[in-house]
């Protein structure tokens, strides 16, 4: 049993391990446990056989009911990777199981952060930091793989109806603007005006996705009203769909972002307040990670929640239009 029960780009991230357990298991049977509103995001996933859902607002005798309940699964080996009270708790109830657990590196980060001294090994990454308490039964030498999700060709087929009746018939690319927190979300003016040239240039349309309060989108549409604003209109599962099927994703270190490249879609990462030592980052060789160079301010948090502290927020106003212009159409491979 696998263990990660948040948040969604912290779940994509662990959909690695997760794989290399597959590789070197292959006939084992292989459950993840995450919270009940993440599921949907690992739906047919190939390296599981099972999704084990707590409920997210469960309290102590609910967690305590569930976890003997899990006992009954007799595992061989539960997988920790979240490292959490709810996980400790959890774990505390299953006796006689051999566990292994990830080591957060909370006093780098504390020190990063805080002092803004870097203590990370050169070429950290979340996915080989998930790989870490798995070293003792992987294969020497092993690869760190990439990520993934799985979109059902009946669910892109949905999409490409629904992409048809926004007479949406060629190519297109997503933009993904919001975030959890305000710090980490790129100003919607600036989205406008790159959808704007990208227009032109690349002649594809643009498809915003987002949630239902995620605000942003609409005022990106606002700005400009040729672009396709989906926020609200789709399930979880349809936007992932809608986004497999696009040609690039432009946004900033969000998990919809990192769900983007576990599909196979090349992104444009705006990262401002958070760093790759925090979790953040890309993967795909042809994707591109657009931050501000040797500012003395970030990164500041792990997942951007702490507020900017400066008049200005550079991080993130320092990230021309231009520059993603020209990541997005160096991914399109226009010159």
């Amino acid at each position: 049993m696998v263990i990660r029960f948040s948040s969604i780009g912290d779940i994509v991230l662990a959909t690695s391990p997760l794989k290399s357990i597959r590789t070197a298991f292959p006939d084992s049977r292989i459950d993840f446990l995450t919270l009940d509103r993440f599921q949907d995001l690992l739906l047919f996933h190939p390296a599981i056989d099972r999704l084990v859902c707590l409920h997210a607002d469960a309290d102590i005798k609910e967690m305590t009911h569930f976890a003997r309940n899990l006992r009954i699964g007799d595992y061989d080996l539960v997988v920790d990777l979240h490292n959490s009270l709810r996980s400790k708790w959890i774990r505390s109830k299953l006796h006689g199981i051999k566990t292994v657990v990830l080591k957060k590196p909370r006093w780098k980060r504390f020190k990063l952060f805080n002092f803004h001294l870097n203590h990370f090994e050169a070429g950290f990454s979340q996915r080989a930091l998930y790989h870490e308490p798995m070293k003792s039964f992987l294969p020497d030498n092993f690869d760190i793989p990439l990520t993934e999700l799985a979109v059902k060709n009946e669910e892109k087929l949905f999409a490409k109806d629904w992409l048809k009746n926004q007479n949406i018939t060629g190519p297109f690319y997503t933009i993904i603007p919001s975030a959890a927190w305000k710090q980490k979300m790129w100003n919607p003016i600036r989205y406008a005006e790159v959808a704007k040239i990208l227009s032109e240039k690349l002649q594809m349309q643009t498809v915003i996705l987002g949630g239902k309060s995620d605000d942003i989108c609409a005022k990106i549409f606002k700005e400009n009203p040729d672009c396709i604003d989906a926020h609200g209109m789709l399930t979880f599962r349809e936007s992932l769909s809608v986004l497999s099927l696009s040609q690039f994703a432009i946004g900033s270190d969000t998990g919809f972002m990192h769900a983007a490249e576990a599909l196979g879609i090349p992104v444009t990462m705006i990262m401002g307040p958070t760093s790759i030592e925090s979790g953040g980052g890309t993967q795909l060789s042809t994707s591109n990670l657009l931050s501000v160079p040797d500012l003395r301010c970030r990164p500041c948090s792990q997942n951007g929640k702490r507020s900017c502290y400066r008049k200005e927020q550079f991080c993130m106003t320092n990230i021309p239009p231009s520059s993603v212009v020209e990541s997005a159409l160096r991914i399109a491979n226009i010159s």
